[in-house]
């Protein structure tokens, strides 16, 4: 049967990727599941703190049924995975499927191998929280997901119109709302720490550390700031052409990206060039291209 033909079974299958992509796709997913797996081992299920998501559930079912969690994570993520099999990309589907096996696998197979970290309850939700924040970072970094709901989430944005965070929002907050039944109060405000340090440590992840700066400069003297930031900065300058909505004169506008160290020294030339001039700067991620980070 041709590969073109409906009902080929190739179209079951990722599109053709370079080998080298995929493996290192597979070692993020493989990696970071083994640090969510740690983190519930070590950290979330002795201190009987929950997690977002299908692994918050999960986790609720283990405390009120004994019901393993890897098992759960398995059940839970079938529907899911047959509801957005037609909705989303096949790399991402089956990427996903791999981070979900990886975790549902790795989950039982490191239980007991490290005892638990004696830590108080507060150290309990941040550092449960940093590593499972860094291992869903991983896992998303492997153009992936743990399942659950990632997958809801992406086939809600293309139905609904809804936005990623809200949906993980809802989810997280389904979450407490259940443990506020179940568990003692305590329990939920912990988790609420985890889910947020969570959060920002798949940000930390995803994006890294290094913000950098984003200025817009607007000024009659455009000419000499863009000959002082280049000579004293080292930075490029692009050129924009804008035009005052008030006044109707045109102005050459000034963009450049510049580290956090840099912005005092930015501003300084700013100041000193044209005391009128206009700027606003902006965080920027994922800078990439000369004298940033270089793609890989």
């Amino acid at each position: 049967m041709s590969g073109k033909e409906p009902g080929s079974i190739k179209k079951y299958f990722p599109a053709p990727e370079n080998a080298k992509i995929i493996m290192l796709n597979l070692i993020f997913i493989t990696a970071g599941a083994l640090l969510i797996a740690l983190s519930l081992n070590t950290i979330l299920i002795p201190y009987g703190l929950l997690a977002g998501g299908i692994t918050g559930l999960s986790l609720i079912f283990f405390y009120l049924f004994k019901i393993p969690i890897f098992l759960s994570i398995l059940v839970l993520n079938i529907p899911v995975f047959w509801w957005g099999a037609r909705e989303i990309s096949r790399s991402f589907f089956f990427y996903s499927l791999a981070g979900t096996v990886a975790l549902s696998i790795l989950q039982p197979a490191t239980y007991g191998y490290i005892q638990p970290f004696q830590l108080d309850m507060v150290l309990a939700a941040i550092f449960g929280g940093v590593l499972s924040g860094a291992g869903f970072g991983l896992v998303f970094r492997g153009n992936s997901s743990t399942g659950g709901t990632d997958i809801i989430a992406v086939v809600l944005r293309k139905k609904k119109g809804l936005g990623i965070g809200e949906v993980s929002f809802y989810a997280n907050l389904l979450v407490i709302i259940i443990s506020l039944f179940f568990f003692p109060l305590n329990i939920g405000l912990y988790t609420i720490i985890s889910i947020f340090v969570t959060g920002k440590m798949i940000d930390v992840i995803i994006t890294g550390l290094n913000v950098s700066k984003s200025a817009f400069i607007v000024s009659n003297k455009s000419s000499e700031i863009s000959v002082r930031i280049i000579a004293e900065l080292h930075r490029g300058i692009t050129y924009l052409t804008g035009k005052g909505a008030f006044t109707h004169d045109e102005k050459t506008v000034i963009n450049c990206v510049i580290n956090r160290f840099e912005m005092a020294r930015l501003k300084n030339i700013v100041a000193e060039t044209d005391p009128d001039a206009f700027m606003y700067i902006s965080d920027t991620s994922e800078v990439l291209g000369r004298g940033f980070s270089r793609s890989k």
